[in-house]
């Protein structure tokens, strides 16, 4: 069976269309026929340029199907609970087999035992949502944790380290990684923009899957331990919480999503292979072709927030209170208190920033099958990101008409580091850490990411590679077109492009010997871009992505039809 990738015209406004020019209407007076037209649909009124970036562009351009075919259609679910969308998520998986072939290498998609070709397929195609759900694992019932697709994101790690800090907002709800896995074809969304709070997806083996409209928050805690022999506190590599991790899959879209602070990451890609041998045939996605990207668009990432009402801030003045009383539960945090720092510069220094943002690409030996690795970030805004914007191992990844504010977290990291603060923990233990990194485009193992008409604000080291292979191996590449940069409010705004004389000297680099625009390539076919993004005038992009109808991050209502992939 072929991908859905179709697109009809609704019978509805096709008649609208039709009298509205030809009928006539006689007003009664004069015999004259009076003629109406009817109300200019919204996308009539968007221009060429809004109207490819509100569509799937980058790299899923063309990829994705078009949702509208399945409305009020039986593979249209509206879900109100943790209940009915797990089973959604189930009646939506496919039941295949790879199989592979020595001799042909290539691989036949067959139904799976006790499947047939009649109904092998997912029988949901839209998962609409249509009000907040809190899906922490501990708050879930025992048929959503039946399902088969819900597991405890904090089993493994949460008991490990059973005697370190744990937040009530984590005990209380617990964290959950819900699991679409092989799934074609399925939009999940929501119309009013509804909240999803305490877990993250782990996509596997998909092919056009998106995710659309949704805010999800509420998947971090603080780190801390009464004991000084407890290892790595600071780290944040306790708990692989993450809003979305992406492996084994052909194209994949999120889009209008808004996302609060995550523990680990914000989202994870790696594996894009799967036709290579078989050990990882078996992975393949049904109907896709080999190809494989990810396109994240018009999504606010906006760290932790101030909110008092907030659980983070509550969380953060539980800790305060505790240093108040001793700070017999939280080391860490009363070596800072005591050594002169301020809750408001651990709140906004430490807490609220998001300490990882994107892990593009698996370490170690296995790089080379992240080398045909593509994701595009579309008109997006980050706020107090610390690092990885992206951190890309292998393959390429692009940035166009984004907004990358760091600036608060700037101020109070300057602050807490003439403090001394990473020395501080580090003397309780060695392994402790308060990193207090300043970094955003991190590339290398042979990846190169391009930035096009983006702002860049209060980071330290732009350009950064950190990664470690052979000599070769470990080279990234950049191209900075058009991009602004600024490190303090009181800095020069640096506008220019990394082909510009003297670059090296605008945008910070902190390894320029192995991460240089000399190691940019596209590894395509012909070794060009893929696709031309429509860009946004730097002085028009930070009002741009915040239009109140159709701008970055999720919208209580949304004028154009979120199941289409094309305006």
């Amino acid at each position: 069976m072929k991908k859905v990738i179709v697109a009809i015209l609704a019978l509805s406004m096709a008649a609208g269309v039709f009298c509205g020019f030809s009928c006539g209407v006689n007003d009664g007076t004069d015999g004259g026929e009076v003629i109406t037209t009817p109300d200019p649909q919204p996308e009539d009124s968007l221009s060429a340029h809004l109207k490819t970036n509100l569509s799937a562009d980058g790299y899923v351009r063309d990829n994705i199907g078009d949702f509208s075919v399945y409305e009020n259609t039986s593979a249209y679910r509206v879900v109100t609970t943790a209940e009915e969308l797990t089973q959604a998520i189930v009646d939506a998986k496919y039941h295949y087999t790879n199989v592979w072939n020595d001799e042909s290498g290539t691989y036949a998609q067959v139904p799976a035992d006790g499947y047939t070709e009649e109904n092998f397929e997912g029988t949901v195609h839209v998962i609409e949502i249509a009000n907040d759900l809190n899906l922490g694992y501990n708050v879930l019932s025992d048929e959503a944790k039946a399902s088969g697709v819900v597991e405890d994101f904090s089993r493994k790690t949460m008991s490990i380290h059973v005697n370190d800090f744990n937040s009530e907002m984590v005990k209380e709800n617990g964290i959950s990684q819900i699991k679409v896995e092989n799934t074609s074809n399925l939009l999940i969304y929501s119309k009013n923009g509804a909240k999803l709070t305490h877990c993250g997806f782990k996509l596997t083996s998909d092919d056009n899957v998106v995710f659309r409209n949704l805010e999800m928050d509420e998947i971090w805690q603080w780190e801390d331990s009464p004991s000084k022999t407890t290892s790595a506190i600071g780290d944040y590599d306790f708990h692989g919480w993450a809003y979305f991790k992406i492996a084994f899959c052909g194209y994949i879209w999120i889009d209008h999503c808004t996302f609060g602070k995550s523990y680990d990451g914000q989202i994870d890609v790696s594996n894009p292979e799967y036709t290579v041998n078989a050990g990882v045939a078996f992975r393949a996605p049904y109907g896709a072709n080999g190809t494989s990207a990810v396109h994240i668009s018009w999504c606010n990432f906006n760290a932790g927030s101030d909110d008092e009402d907030g659980y983070l801030y509550k969380m953060m003045q539980d800790i305060e209170e505790d240093y108040q009383n001793g700070g017999a539960q939280c080391l860490y945090y009363k070596t800072l208190r005591d050594a002169g720092a301020t809750f408001e510069e651990i709140l906004y220094g430490i807490a609220i920033p998001q300490k990882k943002g994107f892990l593009c690409g698996d370490s170690g030996d296995e790089y080379a099958f992240n080398l045909k690795l593509q994701i595009s970030f579309a008109n997006c805004t980050f706020k107090n990101l610390e690092d990885r914007l992206p951190k890309v191992r292998g393959g390429n990844a692009c940035m166009y008409n984004c907004v990358v504010d760091s600036s608060e977290y700037y101020v109070y990291r300057t602050k807490l580091r003439s403090r001394n603060a990473a020395g501080l923990v580090s003397a309780v233990n060695s392994s402790w850490k308060c990193g207090l990194v300043s970094q955003g485009i991190v590339c290398g193992n042979g990846g190169s990411v391009k930035a096009e008409n983006c702002i860049y604000r209060g980071i330290e080291n732009l350009l950064k590679n950190n990664d470690s292979n052979s000599a070769e191996l470990v080279k990234g590449g950049y191209k900075l077109v058009n991009c602004s940069y600024q490190l303090s409010a009181t800095s020069q705004i640096i506008v220019g492009s990394s082909s510009d004389e003297n670059a090296a000297n605008k945008f910070p680099n902190s390894s320029p010997s192995i991460l240089s625009p000399e190691y940019f390539v596209w590894r395509t076919e012909d070794g060009e871009q893929p696709f031309t993004p429509s860009v946004t005038a730097l002085e028009e992009l930070e009002e741009y992505l915040a239009d109140a109808d159709y701008g970055a991050g999720a919208h209580s209502s949304f004028k154009l039809s979120l199941l289409k992939s094309k305006y």
